[in-house]
């Protein structure tokens, strides 16, 4: 049996250590590509995605919420949510015409992706939108103060935009 020569076992010694840093340069979820007679050495990303990047999130879609408030001496009818205009003035009209004893409603107040507020008071009403609900709401208060008595907070809601995607 021949011998084999010293230097055999740490040639194979580094052309192991010399492969394993080669697949140590890439970063996780990539694999190393060229190098050797190629000339060039880089990284591909590893799985289905691959040569196409990153996948990335879609951008959040959102669509406008609308609300309204209609009125006649007596009644009030209101609509929130609604995906129109158009949608949320005729709820709020239909609603206050079934209370209002054949009296014709007023849309008073129609209003998107915020909130609206409500004060009835001794000798009538004050509305008010915002963004924030808490704002309507003692707003709507303070304005009623200003041209009647007994101002009681009456209705509020908001119509905020929905995440559709």
């Amino acid at each position: 049996m021949k011998k084999l020569p010293l230097y055999l076992p740490l040639l194979i010694v580094l052309l192991i250590h010399a492969d394993a840093r080669a697949e140590g340069r890439c970063p996780d979820g990539y694999f190393p590509i060229g190098g050797g007679s190629a000339g060039w050495e880089g990284c591909a990303p590893m799985g289905s995605d691959a040569g196409t990047g990153t996948a990335e999130e879609p951008e959040p879609q959102w669509e406008t919420r609308w609300g309204a408030v209609a009125t006649t001496d007596g009644a009030m009818g209101v609509a929130a949510g609604q995906e129109s205009e158009e949608s949320a003035k005729q709820q709020a009209l239909s609603e206050c015409q079934t209370h209002s004893q054949g009296k014709p409603c007023e849309v008073r107040i129609a209003y998107y992706n915020q909130c609206v507020a409500v004060a009835w008071g001794d000798a009538g009403s004050r509305m008010t939108r915002s963004p924030d609900l808490k704002d309507a709401e003692e707003t709507a208060l303070r304005n009623c103060e200003k041209t009647t008595t007994n101002c009681d907070l009456y209705y509020s809601a908001c119509s905020y935009a929905e995440r559709v995607q």
